[in-house]
């Protein structure tokens, strides 16, 4: 019987080494990673679940010639210092999070633009923060999260397993390379140097503590958090027809929720349209905003 053996977590200080500081904002004593690009109207872009700011970087050069974009990383992912607290995996701490950061950049007016978890979070922004923002715009959106506590989170145990379970996954490159692929759909996205910068970013310090926070965090109210039909604003919903993580039948779902909504399919995509077809989003969001 052989032992999994697991691949030891790269300390936060090591992971931003090469970093230029200027793309780091201080909140509370918490290192965020902001990307900010270009210049004019603010687009803040808000990844996904298990993902991070890496996930818009085909956006970020045909989008920055018209605004200004703040990609930020949530908590618990890509190079944003993981925080101690298991309520600051809570989506209404990540709302928090943001308004924190607009603040320190003297920001007041946004078009929030959110991808899969991101989606949730930008929505919950945009109802309880609406004199803050402008437009939304919400890429493969989820319709709800777990009702009731995971297993998981119930004992010690269930949460040490887990976080083992998780660990293993991610010291496992080929494996998580095969999983992860389940959530694209056209060939050749995912290839082993993209893979590897999410794998990377998922093992380092903190994480069990972020596999801990968002488990009680997706245990708790997290859906009646998210209120589509509070979101005021005018909405662009943008779906990948073969979306095998987010069906599209549920993010057209999403979308009819919304008063004010526009919908885009994208064919042939996953649920990953801002790599899988860059050029569509871009060309669908400039359209929404113009």
């Amino acid at each position: 019987m052989s032992l999994i053996k697991l691949e030891p977590l790269i300390p936060y200080e090591e992971a931003i080494r090469d970093v230029p500081p200027d793309c780091f904002v201080e909140v509370n004593g918490q290192s965020v990673y902001v990307r900010d690009e270009g210049a004019g109207p603010v687009i803040v872009m808000l990844h996904g679940f298990a993902s991070s700011s890496y996930a818009f970087r085909e956006l970020l050069g045909p989008l920055s010639q018209r605004y200004r974009l703040l990609a930020i990383d949530l908590n618990g992912f890509g190079l944003t210092e993981r925080p101690r607290r298991s309520k600051d995996y809570r989506i209404e701490s990540q709302v928090d999070l943001i308004i924190e950061i607009l603040k320190g950049k003297s920001i007041s007016e946004v078009v929030m633009l959110g991808h899969s978890y991101g989606s949730a979070v930008s929505a919950v922004l945009a109802t309880r923060y609406p004199e803050w923002v402008k437009k939304v715009i919400l890429v493969s959106p989820p319709s709800e999260f777990a009702e009731s506590p995971p297993w998981y989170v119930r004992n010690g145990i269930g949460v040490a397993t887990a976080y083992f379970m998780i660990r293993a996954l991610l010291s496992n490159p080929e494996k998580y390379r095969e999983l992860s692929g389940k959530s694209v759909y056209v060939e050749g996205v995912l290839t082993k140097e993209v893979s590897e910068t999410y794998r990377r970013s998922m093992l380092i310090e903190g994480l069990k503590k972020a596999c801990s926070g968002y488990a009680k965090a997706f245990g708790g109210d997290v859906t009646e958090s998210i209120r589509y039909e509070a979101v005021q604003q005018s909405t662009l919903v943008i779906v990948g027809e073969k979306d095998a993580v987010v069906s599209a039948k549920s993010c057209i779902a999403v979308a009819g929720k919304i008063p004010e909504s526009s919908l885009v399919m994208l064919p042939d995509c996953g649920h990953c349209p801002p790599e899988e077809k860059p050029r569509e989003v871009v060309s669908a969001i400039l359209d929404f905003l113009s």
